[in-house]
């Protein structure tokens, strides 16, 4: 009985001491062992070397831990070695820990503080994710690496974190945070060369809970993603910065101000896309390209300087900033890509300096405030949408250097006029499409075809009128253009049409071609189908020259009070004329040494005058000009064109069977005089003026200058 009694006297005293505290222990590495006393929780560490081992003791004894103590010589914490100990306060490393594995403190939720050793090297992946409770954080100099979602959601984070020069790899999502928590929070990087940002592990931006972002000194690149889609609203830069890598600052919903060193020579692209909140911004000198989506969606960017280094704008740079009224382009661009101010709907007005080569498609696609733009001469084409849907767009002035405008460049904008370059040899599918203001168009001679749907929905186009090498209109080319009641063929051979190319028009139309070529039109079954009027109704010129002489026959106008020839030759004028309603010979003028006999004009058909030159030079070429005028000298037809004796050999521009549209009349001009020579007015004084300057017969009107054959040249 005593024996029995004794047993039962130790199991209560283990019971009762069991009460009050209870000792764990274990190993924790070859050379670690661990003790926690659940009575005061701190978990003690002995010996040496790298950590081993799942847990410390089963879930349930970690409820006790609220302190560690590590032993100077362990070199390493295990991954998950205190995952989801709740109560641990804080840690402080040993000088000797060099590594901290994945997941080592997940969870931990009461965790305040953790200060780094000075030769730790590397935070492993989730190394701190979910402490919640995290305000001070301090990184030691020498550290290499901070895995992906190492402080993750740590959403009580404050003060400043210092990144050591020495960090070469950041994780994705490294100071990521759900939450809407975040606190004023600064990061310092003096990072040189951390490289390996972005991998498709974690979640987010790796600095994402950082509200400023402060650059060191010694940086001198920031690396790819580095600052995207962060919480800050500044970002400083030093003098040392050369370069900005990938997205380096993209997607931040927050950022306001950006300060750009004046070192920068490189950005990479999509720099400052999706800033939401950035209204403004300088880039320095030095920058000569910005790169693909710079600025795209900067929703409320207003005001941007660009550096006069600049030459290249990419792709989509500006393309969404809806708040930009303007933008100045410095005279060095030379190439803008394709939709680089797209949808930029508040551009007013924007500069497209001389020089520049290339507009890519697009570029100002949508842009429904923008009300003029002048092209630069040197610009070959207008691009595929160039200014599609630019609901406002109403006057455009394009260079004598463009060859082609692409498909659906001018869709659906609102221009009032328009003046085809002469150089132009392609209207391509679309480009003017429902341009419902226009009334004439134009078509340059050298233009060889015009694709499908190219004025389609012109429904104000009254006239159209087509050159001498038009070869083929493509389908529906003018589709529903209703009001068309004119058509003007220069083309010798009638153009290949479809036999939609002008479904919608009326039939009741006149079309007006060469006279020559009537036979043909008429034959044709889509041409045929309109109006033509009879070969004396056709107004034209005809010259028949022969060796000294040239018989001129010309249109009567029933409202002409006058006729006036005016015939050059090699520049300067060979003699002019007048004549009166009924061809009476009223006066004339031949330059000095010339002479020739000259009588009145003669009724030769019904609807027309001839009259006979004499006193001309055998094989020579002349230009005239033959002007209807009103009773006070204003003409109210011209006529251009030129002739050749009989044994001149060469190029004639006009073959005399053309209608040439009547230039407009304009005021005087006194300041030209100085730079003309034989300046002579043909009524009042807003009536137009012809010149001779180097040697060139010029029509001056308000809407430019024209040359003998009709040709604008500026």
């Amino acid at each position: 009985m005593k024996a029995k009694v004794s047993i039962i006297l130790v199991c209560l005293t283990m019971m009762a001491s069991s009460a009050y505290a209870t000792v764990y222990n274990g190993v924790c590495g070859e050379h670690l062992t661990w003790t926690l006393n659940s009575e005061d929780s701190t978990l003690v560490i002995s010996g040496r070397g790298d950590m081993s081992g799942w847990t410390f003791g089963d879930y349930a004894s970690r409820v006790y831990i609220k302190h560690i103590v590590f032993p100077e010589g362990m070199t390493s914490v295990y991954g998950r070695a205190f995952s989801g100990c709740p109560a641990l306060e804080s840690v402080t490393l040993p000088d000797s820990v060099v590594s901290i594995g994945k997941m080592a403190f997940q969870s931990c939720i009461s965790i305040k503080e953790v200060h780094c050793g000075k030769r730790l090297k590397s935070i492993g992946d989730s190394a701190f994710i979910h402490c919640s409770s995290l305000e001070r954080l301090e990184l030691n100099d020498g550290l290499e690496y901070i895995g992906y979602d190492a402080f993750m959601e740590n959403t009580s984070l404050q003060g400043t974190i210092v990144f050591p020069e020495s960090l070469k790899y950041l994780g994705n999502a490294a100071f990521g945070v759900y939450s809407s928590k975040a606190r004023d929070l600064t990061a310092i990087w003096n990072a040189r060369s951390c490289k390996h940002i972005h991998e498709n592990k974690g979640w987010g931006a790796p600095l994402y809970c950082f509200s400023k972002i402060v650059f060191g000194e010694q940086v001198v690149s920031i690396p790819d993603q580095l600052c995207y889609a962060t919480y800050c609203d500044t970002i400083i830069l030093p003098e040392s910065v050369d370069s900005i890598g990938l997205q380096a600052f993209a997607s931040n919903n927050k950022l306001k101000y950006v300060k750009m060193p004046s070192s920068l020579s490189h950005m990479g692209q999509g720099v400052f896309f999706h800033c939401e909140q950035l209204s403004s911004i300088r880039i320095p000198e030095g920058i000569s390209v910005l790169p693909i989506n710079t600025f795209i969606y900067c929703q409320k960017l207003t005001d941007v300087v660009l550096p006069s280094t600049l030459d290249t704008i990419q792709s989509s740079a500006f393309s969404l900033c809806l708040a930009l009224p303007h933008i100045t382009l410095p005279s060095g661009i030379k190439f803008i890509d394709d939709y680089a101010f797209g949808d930029c709907s508040a551009l007013q007005d924007i500069n497209l300096p001389e020089g520049l080569k290339s507009v890519g498609k697009s570029v100002f696609r949508n842009c429904t405030s923008l009300k003029s733009i002048t092209l630069p001469e040197g610009v070959t084409s207008i691009s595929e949408y160039m200014f599609a849907n630019c609901s406002a767009l109403r006057e455009v002035n394009i260079p004598n250097s463009v060859r082609i405008i692409e498909a659906r460049a001018f869709q659906d904008c609102s221009l009032d006029t328009l003046v085809l370059p002469s150089e132009l040899t392609l209207i391509g599918t679309g480009a003017f499409l429902n341009q419902k203001k226009l009334t004439e168009i134009v078509i340059p001679d050298e233009v060889r075809q015009i694709k499908s749907n190219a004025f389609e929905g012109c429904s104000g186009l009254s006239k159209v009128v087509f050159g001498k090498k038009t070869a083929m209109i493509d389908a529906e080319a003018f589709k529903n253009d209703s009001m068309l009641i004119e058509i003007r063929s220069r083309a010798a051979y009638p153009p290949l049409v479809e036999s939609s190319t002008f479904s919608g028009v009326p039939d009741s139309a006149w079309l007006f071609v060469p006279v020559q070529s009537i036979a043909a039109y008429a034959e044709d079954p889509v041409w045929g189908r309109f109006r033509m009027p009879k070969e004396e109704e056709i107004n034209y010129v005809t010259v028949d020259a022969e060796e000294t002489t040239a018989n001129f026959i010309w249109p009567t106008d029933s409202t002409a009070s006058s006729y006036q020839i005016d015939i050059y030759k090699d520049g300067p004028k060979f003699c002019s004329l007048t004549l009166d309603s009924r061809g009476r010979l009223l006066g004339i003028s031949f330059a000095p040494g010339r002479n020739a006999s000259m009588d009145n004009a003669d009724s030769e058909l019904p609807y027309s005058l001839s009259f006979m030159v004499t006193g001309l030079e055998v094989a020579s070429r002349y230009n005239y000009v033959l002007s209807a005028l009103d009773k006070t000298g204003k003409p109210i037809h011209v006529y251009f064109g030129d002739f050749a004796t009989r044994g001149f050999i060469g190029d004639l521009l006009w073959d005399g069977y053309e209608v040439i549209p009547t230039p407009p009349v304009i005021p005087r001009n006194p300041e030209a005089k100085d730079d003309t020579e034989g300046i002579e007015e043909t009524g009042s004084e807003e009536a137009e003026k012809k010149a001779i300057i180097e040697g060139r017969l010029l029509f001056i009107t308000p809407q430019g200058i024209y040359d003998i054959t009709g040709k604008r040249i500026e």
